[in-house]
């Protein structure tokens, strides 16, 4: 998707030189599918609303019964996706966000897949995504929409030694199996093994891996900063 907007902000400014007007918004879209069952969901783009009023709207009932819990650090907030409630067609006002760097479960009661689609533009620049404090789980995803290494590709690094991936911190991300259905997490424990500068270990060996549209729980060790506010930063650009 990064690849198609690259190319299109290409063909685009060819087209805005010869008008002197320029953007550097990159618009895309993402689908996200959903396995019966929960599914940890994010929208990595920024649209108009970000809410689920504004995101998702199915006048059609295609979505009757769809749940959405979204865990604020000690709670879960919830709402239920109905027909026939209008405008937002949610039962609670579809007031919960699904801002970048943001997720939520997403339960799925049939017995086939769901697809959303988000629409909006690319988030650019200094780009910041508050952690819960020490001992603490907090529901996460990249602010960009692309998949890999969590560490090493998405820049979920600790630099200073009192930022993320203190020894003992965990993640925990939540895959199906599209062919049994059977959901699991995978939890990565940070261990740094003795290494110097901050070497990134992880137990077992490998750096997490989370998809596009995909959240994940980070838990702060219980020891980590004594307290301190945790950030999540990560400098991006298209070009």
């Amino acid at each position: 998707m990064l690849l198609t907007a690259v190319l299109g902000a290409l063909s685009g400014a060819s087209l805005m030189a010869q008008t002197n007007v320029y953007s550097l918004n990159v618009v895309g879209y993402i689908n996200v599918t959903c396995y019966p069952g929960f599914n940890m969901i994010a929208d990595q783009l920024q649209a108009t609303n970000n809410t689920l009023a504004g995101l998702i709207v199915d006048s059609s009932g295609y979505l009757d019964g769809v749940t959405i819990y979204k865990w604020n650090g000690s709670s879960y907030a919830l709402d239920f996706a109905d027909s026939g409630a209008p405008p937002s067609y949610w039962d609670n006002g579809g007031t919960i966000t699904l801002n970048p760097g943001e997720a939520a479960w997403l339960k799925n009661p049939f017995h086939t897949n769901i697809t959303l689609t988000f629409v909006g533009t690319v988030p650019q620049g200094t780009l910041t995504t508050p952690i819960l404090g020490p001992g603490k789980f907090t529901m996460v995803s990249s602010q960009v929409p692309e998949a890999g290494d969590l560490v090493t590709g998405l820049g979920f690094t600790n630099s200073s030694g009192a930022g993320l991936n203190n020894n003992g911190d965990k993640v925990y991300v939540w895959n199906v199996n599209p062919t049994t259905g059977a959901g699991a997490y995978t939890v990565y424990t940070s261990d740094f093994g003795g290494g110097s500068g901050y070497q990134q270990n992880w137990d077992p060996p490998g750096d997490p891996q989370v998809a596009v549209g995909q959240g994940f729980w980070y838990q702060t060790s219980t020891a980590a900063l004594g307290g301190a506010a945790i950030s999540w930063v990560r400098t991006f650009s298209v070009n």
